[in-house]
């Protein structure tokens, strides 16, 4: 409550944390797990081999939705943090990528600025 979930089971070299809008679905997600584990509740060991990919077989959406992707939501996590305009440093080392160079596949997906906010953004704070 009140803060990023932070997952503290498995040392990352990368920061794993909510974006904030989630906050109140996983609070209520977490207190209802209590004691089990809030993603995929009834496996039994802590690190699943493909825990991820095979999640997504698991919950198909009702036709015509397309299937849910690991890949796929990944991607969109990506690009809405390029679009918040978050250094791209951060976003790669948080996607667990080499370099923010691999960002630039996502670039055509990043809605352009309006003129005011660019111009702001490229004047710098006020003196």
């Amino acid at each position: 409550p009140g803060g990023p979930l932070l997952h503290t089971g498995a040392s990352r070299l990368v920061p794993l944390v909510a974006r904030a809008v989630w906050d109140p679905v996983l609070d209520e997600l977490a207190r209802a797990a209590g004691n089990s584990y809030l993603f995929r509740p009834r496996r039994s060991v802590a690190y699943a081999k493909n825990l991820i990919g095979s999640w997504s077989l698991l919950h198909r959406p009702p036709h015509p939705l397309p299937a849910v992707s690991a890949g796929r939501l990944r991607a969109t996590w990506i690009v809405e943090l390029m679009a918040a305009r978050i250094d791209h440093d951060l976003i790669a080392k948080a996607a667990g990528l080499a370099s923010a160079a691999s960002l630039s596949r996502y670039q055509h997906h990043v809605p352009p600025l309006d003129d005011a906010t660019a111009m702001r953004l490229l004047r710098g704070p006020d003196p």
